[in-house]
């Protein structure tokens, strides 16, 4: 099995069997926690469509944290339970996961690093693509995020597979990282935006390593987004997808 990661949308393009969503802060997290209620999770990354995407398929959309109620706070979706269903915005992991056109597709975090290693380990598959969400400049660019970075060689670490260069470092940023793993989590710069924000309980969901048990894996709907209402071209044609474990 080789296993490989890269950043952003580009990661998207590497032939692979397993790819892996890491968006750590925070719609990897946030849809670990949902799932792991019984909840299936919609993601959508284009914010034009999104209301109307929700209001047809009658699925609430978490707002920002801000506004309180349903967020990408991983606290906010652990109310949830089976049959509930939220939609999850985001530019990063949750618009990231719409284009993913592999056999299997898993969001990956901290808290379900071992529990995804285990389910790759077993899968017998040859390509394992790890995809690096990162985050946004104010200009737009893509910032690399140490927690994404970490994360992913968190699952890394554990895999029985031969390892890319690139595969390899982040394994062992992890090795390094581990021991002092929650502390900087929360000097990262992601984790000092959210603190700055008032939402150090995200970081420190997001900080917990491997407490997660199952493995959320993207499906689909026997229906496309242009059934509700979406009409952006790069979806029109696509199968609805949703995250369940």
């Amino acid at each position: 099995m080789k296993v490989h990661v890269e950043w952003g949308a580009a990661a998207l393009d590497a032939k692979a069997d397993i790819v892996v969503i890491v968006d750590c802060l925070s719609f990897s997290t946030a849809t670990t926690v949902a799932t792991a209620k019984g909840a299936r999770v919609f993601p959508f990354g284009l914010k034009g469509e999104v209301a109307t995407f929700a209001s047809a398929m009658a699925v609430e959309c978490a707002q920002k944290r801000s506004l309180g109620g349903l967020s990408l706070s991983p606290a906010t979706l652990a109310g949830l339970g089976k049959g509930d269903a939220v939609i999850l915005p985001s530019p990063n992991g949750s618009y990231l996961s719409l284009y993913a056109d592999v056999p299997i597709v898993i969001a990956g975090c901290l808290r379900n690093a071992r529990a995804v290693a285990d389910f790759i380990n077993i899968s017998g598959v040859r390509n394992v693509q790890f995809v690096a969400a990162g985050e946004r400049w104010q200009h737009g660019g893509l910032r690399p995020a140490f927690e994404d970075w970490i994360a992913c060689g968190a699952v890394i670490n554990l895999l029985k597979g031969i390892l890319t260069a690139e595969a390899g470092a982040a394994a062992a940023s992890f090795r390094w990282a581990e021991p002092q793993l929650q502390q900087l989590m929360k000097n990262c710069v992601s984790g000092l935006e959210l603190t700055a924000q008032n939402f150090k309980q995200d970081v420190d969901w997001a900080s917990e390593l491997s407490i997660a048990k199952h493995v959320p894996i993207l499906r689909e709907l026997d229906a496309c987004y242009t059934d509700f209402g979406v009409t952006d071209g790069r979806l029109k044609l696509l199968s609805v997808k949703y995250y369940e474990v």
